[in-house]
């Protein structure tokens, strides 16, 4: 169960979506919000010494009146933050971290149940309008699920799991049941296999269905043909509001090759929400 839930705070669209969506899971399961605000203190000092290409070294004076508007920007999303969450009764902690978002929400996340982002992130500062990398960084180094939504969010009313017995697609399914117990009845779940030949995969997916039914989670499975990006977000796409479930492969090569390929798709088209564990 979701008890414990970090939220990246930048302002943006994504941000207030990924808010919303958080807000209605600790209401439905009595948690707690962690709200984390950040200091882009790495992207402040390489501006300070002209380290982009093109830039001009700040004065010291320069550098400290930007970090400054840096603090007082985070100071203000954190405001409205709490204020969020006192309107909405939920329980809410909060924390501005000087560094990367990725390891601010990273280190938040070491004790917590799980990290609600957007597909789009923009904690770089000054703002560019240009979306960073940290969502990047928490699906590479996630120490919790990660589930990162789209701006324009609509409550999934179905879920698709990609499903292949691997070690990775397991975590992923363990973890996505322990973080959302009693799914509402009128949610459909899938367990999707992208292979050529459904007897060869019958024995796990079948596996999975059990284990969902133990749970209390009545799901069907889809076995399609293709490359796993592909179908994956075609099948998401056919079921929207969808929300699709992704975990990494344990081991390396080809596999994670493939894993990174769907997950930059998903993020590429910034209209699926994504719950990623690995």
């Amino acid at each position: 169960m979701s008890m414990r839930i970090v939220i990246g705070l930048d302002g943006s669209p994504h941000a207030e979506s990924a808010l919303n969506m958080a807000l209605r899971r600790a209401k439905r399961y009595g948690s707690t919000l962690i709200g984390v605000g950040v200091v882009d203190r790495p992207s402040i000092e390489q501006i300070e010494v002209g380290a982009y290409p093109g830039s001009l070294q700040l004065s010291q004076d320069a550098a400290s009146k930007m970090l400054n508007d840096a603090k007082r920007r985070a100071e203000e999303l954190i405001a409205a933050f709490r204020d969020v969450c006192t309107h909405h009764s939920v329980a809410c902690e909060d924390i501005i971290h000087s560094g990367s978002a990725a390891e601010g929400l990273l280190e938040e996340g070491k004790t917590a149940d799980l990290i609600v982002t957007g597909l789009r992130t923009f904690f770089s500062f000054p703002a560019t309008g240009q979306s960073d990398d940290t969502l990047r960084q928490l699906f590479q180094h996630p120490v919790c699920p990660v589930l990162a939504v789209p701006s324009n969010l609509e409550l999934p009313r179905h879920v698709i799991i990609a499903y292949d017995g691997s070690p990775g697609a397991a975590r992923a399914l363990h973890a996505y049941v322990a973080a959302t117990p009693e799914l509402p009845e009128d949610i459909r779940v899938s367990l999707l296999c992208v292979s050529r030949d459904f007897e060869r995969n019958k024995f796990h997916l079948e596996k999975a269905d059990i284990y969902l039914h133990a749970h209390g989670i009545t799901s069907d499975i889809l076995v399609c043909r293709g490359t796993p990006t592909e179908i994956i977000i075609s099948t998401a796409k056919e079921l929207m509001p969808s929300l699709v479930i992704l975990g990494a492969p344990y081991y390396r090569g080809i596999a994670e090759r493939l894993f990174g390929s769907v997950t930059e798709a998903v993020i590429k088209d910034g209209s699926i929400p994504v719950f990623v564990y690995h």
